[in-house]
C-alpha cells in the first residue's frame, strides 16, 4: 500500500482530531519536539544561538530576499509591509502561494481552488509571486532551493500546509510571524506555545496584552516577542486610505451588514452558530431586501468542514445562494475594504471580535453557548464587552432593525473610547513601519 493509500485509509477510517494530530506528527517528524518540554527547551536555546549567527552573517549583505508564505488571500495581512519593502533597495520581497488546510480529511480540489484564487489575488495586487505548486509538471516546488530566502514571514502557525513550507524547514533563516487574526480567545497553546511560536526569530504581537500572554504561556517565555500593533488593521487605521466599493450595486442606498460565521461547527466547545442559523440568515436577507445589503463572509475553513458534513453539492449550492440574491454577496477573500465600507457586523468569530472594533461601527456577537463568556483572553474580554449580544433570532432581528436601520446605537461612544485607548497606536507609527525599522536595526542598516 502506497503512502497516499495509507493516508486515504486513515482519513476515511478515523477523520480529523486525534488522528489528524498523530498523522501530522508522523508527517512532520516532530513527535519528540511536541511531547518533550526538555527537548524543546534545548532546541530553542540552540536555535537562539543560531539565529544570532544568522543576524551577524546577514549584516554583511546589502540586499535581502524576503519570502512571504501565503495560504489564503483572506489571511493576508502584510500588504503595507510588502509595499515598504518593494519600494526599498534593501529588500526583495516575493509572495509564495502555498497549500491551505492540508489535513487528513480535506478536499484536495477545494485546496487547489483556494490556491488558484489566491494566485489571482496576488496578480491583481501586482505582487511578485510564485505558486508552490508546479501545474505543468504536477508537483510541489522546492521553494527553499529555488529562492534561497534570507527572511521568511509566515501567515499561519499551524501544520496545515506541507512540511516543506513550514518553519521546520527554515531554521537557517530569520523567521517572523504576526497572527492572521487578533487573538481574543483563551487557546493559549495554539496562540503562543506551539513549536512554531517558540522557534520564531521574532513573534510580532498586537498589544502589550498579547506580549504578556506569550511571556506567561510560551516555553520560551516570550523572549522573541515584539509589540508592533495590528498590521492586519493598518488600512483601517490610516486616515488617508481610500477603500474600494466592494458591494454589489443596488437601485437605492441600503444599510450594509456583514454576516461572518466561524468554522467551529464540529468542535466540542462550539463558537459557531452556522448550522443553527444558516437557513434563517438567508430568510432575513430576503426579508430585508429593500433596506439591507448582506455580505456572507464565512471563515475560510468553514467550507472544508461543510463539504465533510453536507457534501460538496449542497455546500456549493448554499454559497451560490448568497452570491445570487439581489441584495447579498459571497466574500471569500480579503475583507478590509468590506469592513471599512460596511455599516455593521454580525458574527461568532474569535479574531473578528477584536478586528471589527477598528471600524468603530456597531457589531453583534451571536452567542450559542453562555460558556463563551469564559473563553476570552484578557484582551478578548474587553473587546467582547463592546458588542451587542444575541442568543436567538429575535435578538438578531432587533439588532438589524433598531441599531442598524434606525441608528439607535447606544454603544457608539464606548467603542470610540475603546479604539483610542487600546487599538490605535499611541505613538502614531503604523505597525508595518515598526516591523520595517525592526529589521533595519537588526541588520545594522
Amino acid at each position: 500500500m502506497s503512502g497516499k493509500d495509507v493516508r486515504a485509509y486513515i482519513r476515511d477510517k478515523f477523520g480529523v482530531s486525534f488522528w489528524d494530530t498523530l498523522y501530522k506528527s508522523l508527517w512532520y517528524n516532530d513527535i519528540l519536539l511536541t511531547t518533550s518540554s526538555a527537548y524543546q527547551r534545548w532546541r530553542i536555546a540552540r536555535l537562539r544561538k543560531q539565529q544570532q549567527r544568522i543576524v551577524e552573517r546577514l549584516q554583511e549583505k546589502k540586499r535581502y530576499k524576503v519570502v512571504f508564505f501565503l495560504q489564503n488571500d483572506s489571511i493576508w495581512k502584510y500588504d503595507a509591509l510588502y509595499r515598504l519593502m518593494e519600494a526599498s533597495e534593501l529588500f526583495e520581497p516575493v509572495v509564495v502561494i502555498s497549500p491551505y488546510n492540508v489535513h487528513i480529511i480535506y478536499d484536495k480540489s477545494e485546496c487547489l481552488r483556494v490556491m488558484q484564487r489566491t494566485e489571482a489575488y496576488a496578480a491583481q495586487q501586482g505582487y511578485n509571486y510564485i505558486s508552490a505548486y508546479d501545474y505543468e509538471h504536477h508537483k510541489w516546488r522546492n521553494i527553499k532551493k529555488m529562492l534561497r530566502p534570507d527572511i521568511v514571514f509566515f501567515t499561519k502557525p499551524y501544520k496545515d500546509t506541507r512540511p516543506a513550507y513550514h518553519i521546520y524547514n527554515f531554521t537557517d533563516t530569520l523567521t517572523l510571524y504576526i497572527a492572521y487574526g487578533i487573538a481574543c480567545i483563551d487557546i493559549y497553546r495554539q496562540n503562543y506555545n506551539l513549536s512554531f511560536h517558540n522557534m520564531l526569530w521574532r513573534f510580532l504581537v498586537e498589544t502589550s496584552f498579547h506580549k504578556e500572554l506569550s511571556e506567561q504561556y510560551a516555553l520560551c517565555k516570550g523572549d522573541n516577542v515584539a509589540v508592533v500593533g495590528a498590521v492586519s488593521m493598518e488600512k483601517i487605521m490610516r486616515r488617508d486610505y481610500v477603500p474600494q466599493n466592494v458591494w454589489k450595486p443596488q437601485p437605492s442606498p441600503k444599510k450594509r451588514i456583514i454576516w461572518a460565521p466561524h468554522h467551529t461547527v464540529d468542535y466540542l466547545f462550539n463558537f459557531s452558530n452556522f448550522l443553527v442559523y444558516a437557513d434563517d440568515m438567508l430568510r432575513l436577507a430576503e426579508k430585508y431586501k429593500d433596506s439591507v445589503q448582506f455580505a456572507f463572509k464565512p471563515h475560510p475553513v468553514l467550507k472544508f468542514k461543510l463539504i465533510n458534513i453536507w457534501g460538496a453539492e449542497r455546500t456549493e449550492q448554499y454559497y451560490k445562494q448568497w452570491d445570487e440574491l439581489s441584495n447579498s454577496q459571497l466574500v471569500e477573500g480579503d475583507y478590509m475594504d468590506l469592513f471599512i465600507t460596511s455599516d455593521a457586523l454580525i458574527h461568532d468569530c474569535g479574531s473578528f471580535t477584536g478586528e471589527y472594533l477598528y471600524t468603530q461601527k456597531p457589531v453583534l456577537f451571536m452567542v450559542r453557548d453562555p460558556q463563551v463568556e469564559k473563553h476570552w483572553n484578557p484582551f478578548g474580554r474587553k473587546c467582547y464587552d463592546q458588542h451587542y449580544k444575541a442568543h436567538d433570532l429575535t435578538a438578531i432581528e432587533h439588532f438589524i432593525e433598531d441599531v442598524v436601520i434606525k441608528g439607535n446605537d447606544s454603544m457608539s461612544a464606548s467603542r470610540e473610547t475603546f479604539y483610542r485607548q487600546y487599538l490605535y497606536p499611541q505613538d502614531g507609527v503604523m505597525p508595518s513601519q515598526k516591523i520595517f525599522t525592526l529589521l533595519q536595526t537588526a541588520l545594522g542598516k
